[in-house]
């Protein structure tokens, strides 16, 4: 089994990321540890580009090391494989995290949080996760498991 694990780094994140790694010790299989570095977000909805230093600290190149590095170290902790990918896009997390799955064609399970660090769309499901949801039959063919967020 080959397990996809979308990650901002978030808090949210990180019970998705531990529950992928028990599925896969319990399971056998990989773990696939994706970040999509994007230093714009695009904002359709709205028709404005806003930087990152508008929604919080801006994210460096060593703050995407460290967020893939925590998902190598939950799986080496569990003794499951950990490959990780980053991605730098230019558009909507989601967009890239279903090119990537489309590409790879081995992926089984996408396991993702329901919401991520962006401020902006703490109201809603969460942008990433429900472009994921939303392409389901149609550009993405992966089903996807929604871990809820800790209290």
């Amino acid at each position: 089994m080959k397990i996809l694990v979308p990650t901002d780094g978030s808090w949210a994140a990180y019970a998705a990321e531990k529950y992928a790694v028990e599925l896969c010790k319990r399971c056998g299989g990989k773990i696939v540890a994706l970040h999509v570095y994007d230093p714009e977000i695009s904002m359709e909805t709205w028709k404005v580009k806003i930087k990152r230093e508008l929604l919080g600290r801006m994210q460096t190149e060593s703050d995407t090391l460290e967020i893939i590095d925590r998902v190598k170290k939950l799986g080496e902790e569990a003794g499951v494989e950990v490959e990780s990918v980053i991605i730098k896009g230019k558009g909507r997390p989601s967009d890239e995290i279903i090119k990537f799955v489309n590409q790879q064609g081995d992926i089984d399970l996408i396991v993702i949080a329901p919401t991520g660090k962006s401020h902006l769309f703490k109201l809603f499901l969460g942008s990433t996760t429900e472009g994921l949801i939303s392409e389901l039959g149609r550009l993405l063919r992966v089903p996807v498991l929604v871990v809820p967020k800790p209290d």
